[in-house]
């Protein structure tokens, strides 16, 4: 099984890195795709000239990939499609255990809700802030809002890390509605954490229900959470609601994304199930 690193133009070193601990960690290789456009890149009209350009850019990805990372081949732009859809077909097609990309920039950072949604497996994102491989060991910090759309980060976790001794701590950021007591909110996420640890595949290393301090929001208290506790991956499931990206990935994912130096997994409510919907 591999992590299938979808690489932007110009970059085939970053996302790789990026992928290399939690693949390492899950005894999977990794491998590398890029995007090919053949109306960009020759004369549509002209078969042999775009085998020729597929060719050529078969090898130059080839031989621009770091050492230990393999070539899945090119992803093929068909008909205008928008840049993420041809790596999460490729996906579909391959079956990784996991779909790596990088969202520093546009395309990925304005679709990656689209893509989730759309992907087989989780996606492994990194964004603007994104500061490097950590030299730690890995352990991620999976959040959990209550919702039974968040729930799904648990047995999609589950799935992705196997047999894999990967420490997993289940957060929850205690915002209490209006009306609503704090402690009663705080006794409600606990439960929910407790029953959301029952569909790891091992237990959770710990279950924590967080109060955002003074002017915090939720994604800062995770981001503040993840580096008290050493996280060196965050998950989390989209809530997929709506067209744009703020409604497809909930406004929580949408700025960790754009605001963590750690990657993100990131799956969609129904998880690897829920794959076509």
């Amino acid at each position: 099984m591999t992590v299938l690193c979808a690489l932007p133009p110009g970059d085939t070193a970053t996302l790789p890195r990026a992928a290399e601990p939690l693949a390492r960690a899950l005894g999977l290789s990794l491998a590398a795709t890029a995007l090919f456009d053949a109306a960009a890149s020759a004369d549509p009209a002209n078969p042999a000239d775009v085998e020729a350009a597929r060719a050529a850019a078969e090898a130059d990805l080839a031989a621009l990939l770091p050492p230990g990372v393999a070539s899945a081949g090119l992803s093929l732009r068909l008909n205008g499609e928008p840049p993420w859809a041809p790596p999460v077909r490729l996906a579909i097609a391959t079956a990784p255990r996991l779909l790596a990309v990088d969202a520093r920039e546009t395309p990925w950072l304005g679709d990656l809700g689209r893509a989730v949604r759309a992907a087989p497996v989780p996606v492994l994102a990194i964004g603007p802030r994104y500061a490097g491989p950590a030299p730690t060991p890995v352990r991620i910090l999976a959040l959990a809002d209550g919702s039974p759309e968040s729930a799904a980060v648990a047995p999609a976790l589950a799935r992705l890390l196997g047999d894999a001794a990967v420490p997993v701590e289940l957060l929850a950021v205690a915002v209490p509605a209006v009306g609503e007591r704090p402690e009663e909110r705080e006794l409600d996420l606990a439960a929910a954490l407790q029953a959301l640890e029952r569909g790891l595949s091992a237990p959770a290393a710990h279950r924590r229900v967080e109060p955002p301090r003074a002017f915090e929001s939720v994604p800062a208290a995770a981001l503040r959470v993840a580096a008290e506790t050493g996280a060196t991956h965050l998950a989390l499931a989209t809530h997929g609601r709506g067209r744009a990206m703020r409604f497809l990935l909930g406004s929580v994912a949408e700025a960790l994304l754009r605001t963590s130096p750690l990657p993100l997994i990131v799956t969609a409510p129904g998880g690897a199930d829920a794959a076509g919907r």
